[in-house]
């Protein structure tokens, strides 16, 4: 196996391919609903010195592939850790993992002619989102008070459940999701037609969701939320989730999932979440999650070993 963790996440995104039994386009055309055939090639084979390919990436292929995600992230984490560039000056404790320099794209990729950190660059102004959401006061999720439209949002586990006891915390430093509520428009390329207070009826809706679940109490959550422009949702979302790997969002997915529809229900699976976690109406109709409750417990608790410091 590699020691270079791009060369090992190549190498065993490779491998899983072969497992599957796809050659390259096969898996282009699983993923081009979602990444560029260029974003694939290069996660495909990357190696040290090239970009090191975002979480969402890793993400999407691996679902394609019918794969855990985790251990590959963790391969993604420790490559942006090495290609991580300071700004000049004393650096505080909290800031070690702020600048990297991955390029959103080929504009960004040319470094500064003076070395300068440049507070203009695109991860630089999107980690600034997620400080910003990072920053704000936790409020108990059956409180949040009323909030423009749109935003990201993150909640934070501080009950007793024992599958979560490696990240339950009233401090809130371990979200086990995150995500965003962009203008309904938007895929209609039209202006935004979400009314104010959105967000809260999403962040409701969640709660909503935990209200139907035994073995789980909406009151054990918290939320920090941050009402924020469209354009820097996904960054700041992306980031967040690369930084934190939130458990909802890359191990047991769907807990966003909204009803798809009658016509719908019961031709598709139910989600990781919801295998993990029955309860919600709708999701009994359906049919079950690749994976069992007993194997997504396992993976949990696999996470959780290797994302969370004792």
């Amino acid at each position: 196996m590699a020691t270079d963790p791009l060369e090992e996440l190549s190498e065993r995104l490779t491998q899983l391919r072969l497992a599957k039994g796809w050659n390259v386009n096969q898996l282009v055309n699983r993923c081009s609903s979602h990444l560029a055939r260029t974003t694939i090639s290069n996660a495909l084979n990357a190696r040290k010195g090239r970009k090191v390919p975002t979480a969402e990436t890793v993400i999407v292929i691996c679902r394609a592939l019918g794969a855990d995600a985790t251990p590959l992230l963790e391969l993604v984490r420790q490559a942006r850790q090495h290609a991580r560039t300071p700004p000049p000056g004393p650096q505080g404790p909290d800031r070690s993992r702020q600048f990297t320099r991955e390029p959103e794209d080929a504009a960004d990729d040319a470094p500064d002619a003076n070395g300068l950190f440049n507070p203009l660059r695109r991860e630089n102004l999107e980690r600034s989102v997620q400080w910003a959401l990072e920053s704000a006061t936790p409020v108990p999720l059956t409180q949040i008070p009323q909030a423009p439209a749109d935003g990201l949002y993150a909640l934070y586990y501080t009950g007793r459940h024992p599958l979560y006891r490696p990240v339950s915390s009233t401090a809130c430093t371990v979200p086990v999701y995150v995500g965003k509520c962009r203008p309904l428009g938007e895929l209609r390329g039209r202006p935004s037609s979400r009314p104010a207070g959105a967000l809260n009826r999403r962040l409701a809706a969640l709660c909503s969701s935990l209200d139907q679940i035994d073995e789980l109490d909406a009151g054990d959550f918290q939320a920090r939320y941050l009402p924020v422009e469209e354009i820097w949702m996904a960054g700041a979302e992306r980031l967040m989730i690369g930084d934190h790997l939130p458990v909802w969002n890359v191990v047991a997915e769907g807990f966003g999932n909204h009803y798809p529809g009658k016509n719908r229900l019961r031709l598709s699976p139910r989600s990781l979440w919801d295998e993990l976690h029955p309860g919600r109406s709708w999701a009994t109709e359906q049919g079950p999650a690749r994976l069992s409750r007993a194997e997504l417990r396992r993976a949990v608790r696999e996470h959780f070993k290797r994302t969370v410091q004792p």
